[in-house]
């Protein structure tokens, strides 16, 4: 009787011994990280961005990071918009959505992208051949993360003039090349031969209302400015189909827009029309 009971405490004492040792191994095989992938980048590679956090796949693998600080590092990248850090097993899953730019934007030596929140990126090769809108006559200061005084105000306007373009007729959006800010005004670039459009002067814009109370300044809350914008945007869209496509290249020195109800067109060579 004392053998039976003593060979049952041993058989007891051996299986919670295996189920030990084996659950043991199952949760050291769920918590050790194998393996990390990175999904949803489309220009920036994965060495390229561990570099910029400071962390590679051994950092990772080792538990010497937690998620969070994996996605906290991630998410400071300047051309980040969204990262997501995950654990799939033995695998992390490092999930990004890049920004996404609407335009380009100069500081009269770089080149950078900006997107819909008007954050400036780097522009990397891989956007060598994007198709956007460049925005010149910003300052000096202009990088990612830096602006001049005025820049936030010039890239807020040059957003609603692209974004009212595309609303208008995607023609005349891909008419426009360029949006030059100077002191006096706006001017155009067009995409097909480089033809100066003078869009807005800022003094008669901003003097054609004299409501009490509105905003005065290059704002484009300045409901004067906005209308202004609206207008010409109009009138160069009628000049686009009426007039631009039954001429050839380069048949137009200037377009001016300036004046109140006006088109001016100077064509190459010939008098102002």
């Amino acid at each position: 009787m004392k053998n039976w009971k003593i060979t049952i405490l041993f058989t007891i004492v051996i299986l919670f011994t295996f189920t030990s040792i084996v659950l043991s191994g199952l949760w050291k095989d769920k918590s050790t990280i194998r393996a990390v992938e990175l999904k949803g980048n489309i220009t920036l590679s994965k060495e390229e961005l561990f570099e910029f956090a400071r962390m590679n796949d051994s950092m990772i693998c080792s538990n010497s990071l937690t998620l969070e600080m994996i996605e906290s590092r991630i998410a400071k990248h300047p051309n980040i918009k969204k990262a997501v850090v995950s654990k799939d097993g033995a695998t992390v899953q490092i999930e990004i959505s890049e920004k996404n730019p609407f335009a380009a934007a100069t500081n009269g030596k770089d080149l950078f992208l900006i997107d819909e929140q008007l954050s400036v990126y780097t522009m990397k090769r891989e956007h060598a051949n994007i198709d956007l809108p460049v925005i010149s006559g910003l300052s000096e200061k202009l990088s990612p993360g830096t602006y001049g005084s005025e820049d936030i105000n010039l890239l807020k306007i040059a957003q609603y003039i692209i974004s009212q373009s595309i609303k208008l007729n995607k023609s005349l959006f891909n008419y426009i090349s360029e949006i030059n800010f100077s002191e006096s005004g706006i001017t155009l670039i067009t995409s097909d031969d480089a033809t100066p459009v003078y869009f807005i002067d800022f003094a008669v814009s901003l003097n054609r209302s004299s409501t009490p109370g509105s905003n005065t300044g290059k704002d484009i809350n300045n409901t004067v400015l906005r209308r202004a914008i609206d207008k010409n945007l109009v009138q160069l869209n009628g000049f686009l189909k009426q007039v631009r496509v039954y001429r050839t290249m380069n048949s137009f020195k200037y377009v001016d827009l300036r004046f109140n109800d006006l088109v001016i067109v100077k064509n190459n060579n010939q008098p102002a029309e």
